[in-house]
């Protein structure tokens, strides 16, 4: 286990994964191993659909999801049938309320070593009350901007997901100002605010703890579009029979 980002979300809520802080080395270690694996897996956001379910009109979101089970004892990720994404209009005010049925991950990310390595770590690092399985829904998200249009990559504002634990990793950035991650507290008062700016930046958040949002993002060059690709894994903690 990473003791100093397992100390860190109990303490505050969230870790930090990415230079120059204390609780990354094991996270560093990690993804040097994974390098050619992880350098595959960035390519596949160049693939991923249009979000057809955005309220506001938007064009700047292309996503895909699916969703794992992983037991910890036996280290076995498991995909599950495929099934739309839903949240509650509680959770999503935007776009919650209805069934998104977004394309799944293809089978090459599956099967891409780097992502059942991120998730063994991340599971070391949320498991400390022993828990022995997590539901765990994946998102593949770029968010583009250009001249026209500002990039959203939280359209809904400040929000809380609903899950236990939330692992938003960077793949890329290109050609864009802001995409600030922003974390806070229960009344909302701003905790942190950092850019994850290279290949597995991450943070690792507490999601029963605080809430979280990120910046809008702008093309720096505005004669071209700029773009923004993450990774967020939510862990649902499931109770064994």
């Amino acid at each position: 286990m990473d003791s100093n980002a397992t100390k860190a979300l109990k303490n505050q809520g969230y870790a930090v994964l990415q230079s120059p802080t204390a609780n990354n080395t094991r996270w560093v270690s990690l993804l040097k191993s994974q390098t050619n694996a992880l350098l595959k897996f960035q390519k596949s956001w160049q693939s991923l659909p249009t979000d057809q379910f955005l309220s506001d009109g938007g064009h700047y979101r292309y996503r895909r999801y699916s969703v794992f089970k992983y037991r910890t004892a036996e280290d076995e990720l498991e995909l599950l049938p495929h099934e739309p994404h839903f949240q509650s209009t509680y959770r999503n005010n935007m776009n919650g309320g209805i069934n998104r049925d977004y394309e799944p991950f293809k089978q090459s990310s599956i099967d891409n070593a780097s992502l059942k390595s991120i998730i063994y770590f991340v599971s070391k690092q949320i498991s400390f009350n022993a828990e022995k399985e997590w539901r765990i829904q994946a998102h593949q998200f770029r968010i583009e901007t250009s001249e026209e249009e500002s990039g959203k990559p939280t359209p809904e504002g400040i929000h809380r997901d609903g899950a236990d634990f939330i692992l938003i990793m960077l793949l890329n950035r290109d050609n864009i100002s802001g995409g600030l991650n922003h974390i806070y507290d229960k009344n909302k008062k701003i905790l942190l605010e950092t850019k994850l700016s290279e290949l597995g930046d991450a943070v690792l958040i507490d999601d029963r703890k605080v809430w979280h949002g990120v910046s809008e993002i702008y093309p720096v060059n505005k004669s071209d579009v700029g773009n923004r690709d993450v990774l967020v894994l939510t862990f649902h903690h499931q109770v064994l029979d």
